[in-house]
């Protein structure tokens, strides 16, 4: 029974938890108003590595069996298949350009909500 409770309060914890993360996140609002002025945040990007995968091939044969009949009336004969089989293998890394936060614009606004006291918003 008390793991029950314990696990009760363990997802309790985590809804409240993703409740104030999603309460926190970036995402716009909509309001109105007239433009002052925009500002460009660039973006931020650092060089990186990670293994380099290179994709590699063998191939081969396979001896495939076929029957055709019932009782001592059946028949079996072999064939050979031939087989490709690949994988992806690491050689070596590669450097790429790592993006740590994506380009934003912020925009003022006068004039918010039709108030006029509401400026630089």
């Amino acid at each position: 029974m008390q793991h029950h409770i314990r696990r009760t309060a363990l997802v309790a914890v985590v809804l409240v938890v993703a409740a104030v993360l999603g309460g926190c996140s970036g995402q716009p609002r909509k309001v109105s108003g007239l433009l002052d002025t925009t500002r460009r945040v660039p973006a931020t990007s650092r060089l990186a590595t990670r293994p380099h995968l290179v994709r590699q091939c063998h191939s081969g044969s396979k001896q495939v069996r076929h029957t055709s009949g019932r009782g001592s009336k059946k028949r079996t004969w072999y064939t050979t298949r031939s087989t490709t089989v690949c994988t992806k293998v690491r050689r070596g890394t590669e450097t790429y350009r790592r993006v740590i936060r994506q380009e934003r614009w912020c925009v003022m606004l006068d004039d918010v909500g039709g108030k006029r006291s509401r400026d630089r918003v």
